[in-house]
């Protein structure tokens, strides 16, 4: 089993919305299809979806700051049902592969998480993010550096 990062189409857009967080979780995000919308506004958003060889379990949005340059994980969820079984995990790890390669990707890459989500926030620092101290929207800034 293999876990690939693909981009959002006409075709898998409809899966991707179908994906969901435990119920627990659904305050800590929007919802995918907030997000895909997000997307066409927002013009430096760009959403890709996670999949387990050719199923998708999760979704991930990036985009590049304007202002500063940075990148930065807007959005990243797996759906309930493939949660706890390292998927996330890899789909992280291979989403920061994929933004280091980038020509214009600096040496960080930032995300938020919302302070209450404790989860997530060990599960980022586990991964290398780190806490930068600053926070924003009631969320805590974590940032990846290579």
């Amino acid at each position: 089993m293999s876990i690939s990062l693909r981009p959002i189409t006409n075709e898998n857009w409809e899966d991707c919305i179908e994906l969901q967080v435990a119920p627990h979780q659904q305050t800590f995000i929007a919802s995918n299809l907030y997000s895909l919308a997000e997307s066409k506004f927002e013009q430096s958003f760009v959403p890709m979806g996670i999949y387990l060889d050719d199923r998708m379990i999760g979704f991930l949005m990036y985009g590049k700051d304007p202002e500063d340059g940075t990148y930065w994980i807007i959005r990243f969820m797996i759906d309930q049902s493939f949660q706890g079984k390292g998927h996330g995990r890899a789909a992280l790890s291979q989403a920061i592969t994929y933004l280091a390669k980038l020509d214009d990707c600096s040496d960080s890459i930032i995300l938020g998480v919302k302070e209450e989500n404790t989860d997530a926030n060990r599960f980022y620092q586990a991964l290398g993010f780190h806490d930068t101290g600053r926070r924003e929207h009631g969320e805590i800034l974590l940032e990846y550096v290579w």
